[in-house]
């Protein structure tokens, strides 16, 4: 893992790089026949960790597409014709159809193509015309390739990075008359199989669950497919703290790890050799799941994981759960080097290790005699382990903590194991009864339906979730010591972990007692890059001056403006597009603005054309807004100005005008629809 992460700081020469490795390895086995006492153990042990982390940096180095000598950027051009196979199930969402393309050829011209891989993120236009795309078709386009952008905005989530580790770092739009499919079935062979299957079974559920909402959460459930969860859905599982039940993860592998053992074990065989084909079968179900549901990393851990805890069965041997974790991480990271990047990896990992070493000593403390009552404590008990070693990661990625994740996992957790049997069932007598079908759709709907309802009055309890959190890695690393000297307390007893665990705490406390001092002093202008709309703050300390379009919605404040704002510490926003205000620090009258020593002007219309200007307006910023029918030449006659920016609610075309008169005119300007947002820190942090 320490190979992983430094290859993405570090740069080191890849010739020298399997000079290391090679050297390494062979010391492994100086030291090794060497050893006469076994005190000097730790000779043979540090170059084997020498040789452990440069394998990991080797991997890492080698999993980036972009480095391998075939990649498609090296023959980019304008636009581009190219072949390729899609390599994912295709996405519908507002007539835009989502693929993932495995590059095949590329070129200028149809006739002059050239072998290349890589691959390419795609939005195809929908029309009426377009076939269905499934995956392993292959598919002539020609278009434009461009980079993956940055984020456009400070503290927005960075999809550039999210693609990144997962090897895509280009995408085009396609246009309707601008590909075609050329063939079916290009895929390989076996996963070919697996999406079939997949694709069929989640036609089986959209055709016996008639709601919308019922059957995305199925899909998500059972086959791990999200794509038909809407925003709302996802908002209200991830505020109630059940959105772990959405993402297939180790509670659905081990309940059909359970279903199949149950079924196994109620055959009349016995002996060694009918247990390692009841093994094989455990691996046959588990793993078939897996694949069914993509394979996101929580699965493949948990699918390790029990393959791993089935075998000591059969063997007869006890298996330490911790080294099971350890295999389960080494070879997804051998496999894919940059999973140790992804949330759902860290989170995965994280929490079945909280739930083995916390769970079972908080109930030593205290364990109900009555079956319901233990029942009902064991889970919260397994909801509190698993959150307590995550909660770091959700303050650091989410900025928010559910409050009633405890009360949810009451019913959400019996509620996926029963859910998971039916939906099970369904897809066995889809195919041999419908009657039966039919019923299990029917109580699989219903239950979702109860389930949703429980999650709606959860998120409408007062106080369901407390947001805002802003930590940065040094406060994350500190929480750990925290739930580290916790978990030696536990384990030993003795009071210098206390110590450990309340300085880290306090160390915490002083990092954030010396931000907030820092956001008291703030003073900052964004104008943010909002497609074809405008938003700029004025943040005063913890108060935010807002100046946006009505038309803003919650998923523009979520995607774009909301994490600056809690970086910021925001105690309160107050809108003022359509008054005049002024306070000591603030002066709006009209469109014309003065906060602190800046002077602003919003243009969002035509000026007056004839009219004798004596005096120009002295500013020190103009913010050109909604596309009005100006000219720079027009704006010197009546401004006498520093800095020009367009913001994002004009049109590519009229900024494209804009930025040219500019240039030959020497004047300084910023394009956010181009650049991205424009910051002015007034205290020079």
């Amino acid at each position: 893992m320490l190979g992983i992460f430094l290859a993405e700081k570090i740069a080191i020469n890849p010739a020298f790089l399997k000079l290391l490795l090679l050297s390494t390895f062979l010391s492994i086995f100086y030291f090794t026949q060497g050893l006469k006492d076994y005190s000097q153990r730790w000779m043979a042990g540090l170059p084997i960790y020498l040789f452990l982390g440069l394998l990991g940096y080797q991997l890492s180095y080698n999993q980036n597409e972009l480095r391998h000598p075939n990649h498609f950027q090296k023959n980019i051009q304008a636009e581009n014709y190219i072949i390729g196979t899609i390599i994912n199930i295709p996405i519908l969402k507002n007539n835009k159809i989502k693929v993932e393309l495995a590059t095949q050829t590329i070129g200028v011209e149809k006739q002059a193509l050239t072998d290349c891989e890589g691959k390419l993120l795609l939005y195809l236009n929908q029309y009426e015309a377009a076939p269905i795309l499934h995956y392993g078709d292959q598919i002539l386009l020609k278009s434009k390739i461009q980079p993956i952008p940055k984020p456009k905005n400070p503290k927005a989530f960075d999809y550039n990075r999210y693609l990144y580790l997962q090897n895509i770092h280009f995408q085009s739009f396609v246009y309707k008359a601008n590909w075609k499919v050329l063939a079916t079935n290009k895929g390989h062979p076996f996963w070919q199989t697996v999406n079939r299957i997949r694709s069929h079974y989640l036609q089986v559920l959209k055709k016996y669950i008639q709601s919308d909402k019922e059957v995305a959460i199925a899909s998500a459930l059972v086959l791990g497919y999200k794509a038909n969860l809407t925003p709302e859905l996802k908002k209200a599982y991830s505020e109630t703290g059940a959105i772990h039940v959405l993402a297939v993860s180790g509670l659905h592998v081990g309940i059909i790890s359970a279903i199949l053992l149950f079924l196994l074990n109620r055959l009349p065989f016995k002996g060694s050799t009918w247990n390692w084909l009841k093994f094989a079968g455990l691996c046959i179900g588990i793993w078939g799941f897996a694949l069914l549901t993509g394979l996101p990393p929580s699965v493949k851990r948990a699918a390790i994981m029990f393959t791993f805890l089935n075998m000591g069965l059969i063997i007869q041997r006890a298996v330490n759960k911790y080294n099971v974790i350890a295999i389960a991480a080494f070879i997804i990271l051998l496999l894919n080097p940059y999973a140790l990047f992804e949330v759902g990896f860290q989170f995965s990992f994280l929490a079945v290790i909280g739930i083995i070493f916390f769970a079972k000593r908080i109930l030593q403390f205290w364990s109900p005699k009555s079956r319901l009552l233990y029942e009902i404590w064991n889970l919260i008990v397994v909801g509190v382990s698993a959150q307590l070693t995550v909660f770091p990661l959700i303050l650091y990625y989410f900025h928010q903590v559910p409050t009633y994740f405890w009360l949810s996992g009451l019913f959400v957790v019996p509620l996926a194991g029963l859910l998971m049997k039916l939906s099970l069932g369904l897809l066995l007598f889809s195919s041999i009864h419908g009657l039966l079908a039919s019923t299990a759709g029917w109580l699989i709907a219903w239950l979702i339906y109860v389930q949703n309802w429980l999650i709606e009055v959860m998120q409408n309890l007062p106080v369901h979730i407390l947001n805002g959190f802003w930590i940065s890695e040094v406060e994350v690393m500190l929480f750990y010591g925290f739930i580290f000297g916790l978990a030696m307390l536990l384990l030993t007893y003795r009071i210098r972990w206390v110590i450990m665990a309340i300085s880290c705490l306090l160390v915490v406390s002083c990092v954030q007692l010396g931000t907030k001092y820092n956001q008291v002093k703030q003073q900052q202008i964004t104008v943010y890059a909002i497609n074809k709309k405008s938003a700029i703050d004025f943040i005063d300390g913890a108060m935010i001056y807002e100046l946006a379009d009505s038309t803003l919605t919650e998923s523009d404040y979520i995607y774009n403006i909301q994490n600056n704002r809690w970086a910021k510490g925001t105690a309160e926003v107050i809108p003022i597009k359509k008054t005049d205000i002024q306070t000591n620090n603030l002066y709006k009258k009209g469109n014309v603005l003065q906060f602190y020593k800046i002077k602003m002007v919003i243009v969002e219309q035509a000026l007056p054309i004839n009219r004798l200007i004596k005096n120009r307006l002295i500013t020190d910023y103009l913010v050109i807004q909604k596309n009005p029918l100006i000219d720079i030449d027009q704006l010197l006659n009546y401004y006498d100005f520093k800095t020009i920016i367009f913001d994002s609610s004009n049109t590519s075309w009229s900024v494209k005008k804009w930025v040219k008169s500019c240039e030959q005119l020497d004047i300084p300007y910023h394009n956010v629809k181009q650049d991205g947002a424009f910051t002015i820190d007034l205290t020079g942090n």
